[in-house]
């Protein structure tokens, strides 16, 4: 057995890195939330990169075709790359506290 065919012989490995996935991608997403929440107007394309990614890498393996989720998951994550490029570039300017 040759390292890269570790995926075929051990169903688990590729499993258990989809789910640390996916959490990462919730926690990023929820996180992209929070901050739009709060003004940051750029994190709501991220938030809904992420939601593209999901849709793209859970519920695509088994229902769309090798195409559309392709297109769904990349898309998710230039969606979440842009979105946060765009909060760095437009996003409100940060404040010094005011000094008495």
């Amino acid at each position: 057995m040759i390292g890269l065919d570790a995926a075929s012989q051990h169903p688990l490995l590729s499993t258990a890195a989809l789910i640390m996935l996916v959490y990462l991608t919730c926690l990023g997403g929820a996180l992209a939330v929070r901050l739009g929440w709060r003004g940051h107007s750029g994190y709501w394309l991220t938030a809904f990169g992420a939601l593209l990614f999901l849709v793209g890498t859970v519920w695509g393996r088994g229902y769309l075709s090798g195409g559309a989720t392709f297109a769904l998951a990349s898309g998710g994550v230039v969606a979440a790359i842009f979105g946060v490029a765009l909060d760095l570039i437009f996003g409100p300017p940060f404040r010094t506290p005011a000094t008495e």
